[in-house]
């Protein structure tokens, strides 16, 4: 079985995104919001509001058998204040596809002074053409954007959101005829109760 766990790929395509100034990049999701990140050593830096940051996001593949991916991400909750859900979608096109939705343990592992970490993953999604989960994969855009919802207790939500610089043209086409064509997609694996 052969994994690979892709982060941070396609730096050059950091060179043809809109710059906002010489330390932000401006990044617009598929509904047409726009929103601008850092950028740290010429990648995005990391979403961040008072009381979390969008730690990493990430996905392993499995290109043994039908060709899948599996989405992980981590947030960093700060001030000892945590939400009681979170949810991730993937805003990268105009439709946006859950990735994962879970509830926050109240006992998180410690990531430094009154810092907890957070990690969860989506379920596997099929890398096919016609496949909503997996339709970013075939695009040319040069970012695929991550919307982070967490909800708290008194009824507070916040939003994060988040670009990586995941180009997958190369890696499609190394793929080739495996990766099959779907005119019926996958039930939603996803959906889970609503936040």
């Amino acid at each position: 079985m052969r994994r690979a766990m892709i982060l941070l790929v396609g730096m050059a395509a950091l060179a043809a995104a809109p710059t906002v100034d010489a330390d932000e990049k401006s990044f617009t999701a598929g509904d047409g919001t726009a929103f601008s990140l850092p950028i740290i050593d010429g990648l995005p830096g990391r979403a961040e509001s008072e009381d979390a940051v969008f730690e990493a996001a990430g996905f392993e593949t499995q290109t043994t058998g039908e060709p899948h991916l599996t989405d992980r991400f981590s947030f960093v909750f700060k001030g000892g204040r945590q939400p009681q859900r979170v949810r991730v979608e993937d805003v990268t096109l105009a439709t946006p596809i859950l990735i994962a939705e879970a509830a926050v343990p109240e006992d998180l592992p410690g990531a430094g002074f009154r810092r907890e970490r957070f990690e969860m993953s989506g379920v596997p999604c099929a890398i096919a053409r016609g496949e909503p989960c997996s339709e970013w994969m075939f695009g040319e855009q040069l970012y695929r954007i991550y919307r982070a919802t967490l909800v708290y207790e008194d009824g507070e939500s916040q939003i994060l959101l988040q670009a990586e610089p995941f180009r997958m043209s190369a890696f499609i086409a190394r793929l080739g005829d495996r990766v099959p064509t779907r005119s019926t997609p996958t039930p939603d694996r996803t959906a889970q109760e609503p936040l």
